[in-house]
């Protein structure tokens, strides 16, 4: 109540209701007082509602400008169909934004400085974006001075580099827009013949006009990090690159950093910088693990993705099977294990800027066959066996301290589990207590220090394989208790629900699973028969596993991580 003696009135539809009828009003040409002219064709508005919604029209209509004194005003830099859309909005507050009328409508909301219309039009583009049409999203919206639509559609075409580069806005690209595209270490590719295969047919599109760009570009190609093979058979032979010297001292460069690698160190340069998503990025350690006759080892061997190769490395201090694995802070982390005698809980790490193993704080208990991972700059380590009984403990690594510290508990007994982080949470798949062999999951919030129940794998399994692609956890082989499994199944946080993929070509009992380069390396095992030391590679653009080079010094039961290659080489 207003006062002792009145009430307020108000019906809140009241000025919608008043619009409503002043658009009628302007759908008659009743009333109106202003004329807006774009090329041959006109519309007739109320010009104190042009003004009330535009801040373009209140100063046109309101100061001392020539139109606030003529029946009719011509707009220049709009298309009419999009000027009626913006009238209809200043009189309805509603209006229909599609792929076919977004660009003329900003346009048009840009210049009557609309300003609602606008940042409507902007959030429209960036849901729509496409390998197809994020180029030129990109282009209009630093033309309209839009930042964050600008970072969004260059970070889209960087991310979808590979569908990106086959279309139609990519060979129509400026060589500088070009440049500044491929010269970023963000840029989301696997291999660096993408790249080289992209400023090909860019090239070719107008080659007489572009070839002249060739070397330029090809400076921000890192040839270095390709395969030989592929530099010899098409970068080497190709025609523009023999016949331009510049072109040419490139390629011989890749060659010397390629055939001499006892003098990578001083052939450094931004090409031998991996970039960071490529498989060049990263080289694969595969640690301990069994010889032929069965028995643990502390050797240690790396495969580079680029060459297809495995090479030995420094091995380890201690003899370890059934190891975990973790990388931080550019260091790999060898963790427990059996020597062929006792459980252990000792750790030690290599540091690639030292080249040796270092021995680290030793955790609390005993445990071969555990799980571990990386999360919030600590190393958690889950489950195993200590020798006597399967474990729930876990606990957590801090380099900062270099102390272990135990967490809260699983609410199961887990040996030969999978461990995983994703999204900020750990997730302890599969494994088994001893007596019974599991498919139930169970995930660790370290913001509460709580355990909860995950949704169920479809299959028992046990001393399985885990690793994290394109956001989804994949589970690789292991054991039901009846057979040895080549199966694979996909958890999708997004659904919440696991589904089988692709299978391996082997069957794989404590097969070791990474990541690298945007597929998956399944590496060692047993088949029921024999350790293995074969390996295969998952590429899930074409849903494939196919067999890569063997491991020379291992014959299963190996620990693997990645190190970054610039921290290695």
């Amino acid at each position: 109540m207003a006062s002792e003696d009145g009430v307020v009135f108000c019906v809140p539809e009241f000025p919608s209701h008043v619009f409503s009828c002043l658009n009628v009003l302007r759908s008659e040409g009743k009333l109106c007082d202003i004329t807006l002219i774009v090329g041959e064709q006109r519309v007739k508005c109320h010009r104190v509602v042009l003004a009330a919604a535009s801040l373009y029209f209140n100063a046109m209509f309101t100061g001392d400008m020539l139109e606030s004194r003529l029946d009719e005003v011509t707009i220049h830099g709009v298309e009419f169909s999009a000027l009626e859309e913006v009238i209809n909005f200043c009189y309805s507050g509603r209006t229909e934004i599609t792929v076919d009328n977004v660009q003329n409508l900003m346009c048009a909301s840009n210049l009557l400085q609309l300003t609602s219309v606008k940042q409507a039009c902007v959030e429209f583009l960036h849901r729509v974006l496409h390998p197809s049409n994020c180029l030129g999203i990109r282009s209009f919206a630093d033309t309209f001075c839009c930042g964050d639509l600008v970072e969004a559609a260059g970070v889209f075409a960087m991310k979808n580099f590979s569908d990106v580069s086959k279309s139609e806005e990519f060979l129509r690209l400026d060589p500088d827009e070009l440049l500044a595209l491929i010269s970023s270490d963000e840029l989301n590719v696997r291999t660096e013949e993408e790249v080289f295969e992209a400023v090909l047919s860019w090239t070719q599109k107008e080659v007489d006009e572009r070839k002249d760009f060739l070397p330029e570009l090809l400076k921000n190609v890192r040839l270095p990090l390709i395969r030989p093979q592929y530099l010899c058979d098409h970068i080497a032979a190709n025609d523009l690159v023999k016949n331009n010297f510049s072109c040419r001292d490139l390629v011989d460069e890749a060659k010397d950093f390629l055939l001499l690698p006892e003098r990578r160190s001083i052939l450094q340069s931004p090409r031998t910088r991996p970039r960071k998503c490529s498989e060049a990025a990263g080289i694969i350690f595969a640690i301990g693990g069994l010889n032929s006759s069965g028995e643990a080892l502390s050797t240690v061997e790396t495969y580079d993705p680029i060459t297809g190769q495995w090479s030995p490395a420094d091995g380890m201090n201690s003899l370890r099977t059934r190891v975990g694995v973790a990388v931080l802070g550019m260091k790999l982390y060898a963790l427990g294990g059996f020597d062929g005698h006792r459980r252990l809980s000792t750790v030690e790490h290599y540091d690639p800027l030292v080249g040796k193993w270092i021995p680290t704080t030793p955790m609390n208990t005993r445990r071969s066959a555990l799980g571990a991972t990386v999360m919030n700059d600590k190393i958690y380590v889950v489950g195993g066996y200590d020798g006597h009984i399967s474990l729930s403990t876990m606990e957590c690594y801090s380099p900062k301290t270099n102390t272990w510290s135990f967490l809260t508990s699983m609410s199961t007994l887990r040996s030969a589990s999978g461990v995983t982080e994703l999204n900020g949470k750990l997730y302890v798949i599969g494994g088994h207590n001893g007596l019974s062999i599991f498919n139930t999951v169970e995930i660790y919030d370290p913001q509460t220090n709580k355990w909860s129940v995950g949704q169920s794998m479809n299959m028992r399994r046990c001393r399985v394989g885990v690793s994290i692609l394109n956001g989804c956890i994949y589970v690789c082989g292991g054991y039901d208790g009846s057979a040895f499994l080549n199966t694979v199944e996909c958890y999708d946080p997004n659904t919440g629900q696991w589904k089988l993929t692709t299978p391996m070509k082997s069957r794989r009992s404590r097969v070791s699973v990474v990541t690298l380069g945007g597929r998956l390396y399944a590496i060692g095992g047993y088949d029921g028969l024999t350790n293995l030391n074969t390996v295969e590679c998952y590429d899930p653009q074409a849903d494939k596993w196919t067999f890569v080079t063997p491991m020379c010094k291992h014959q299963g039961g190996v620990g693997v991580g990645v190190l970054p290659r610039s921290s290695y080489t």
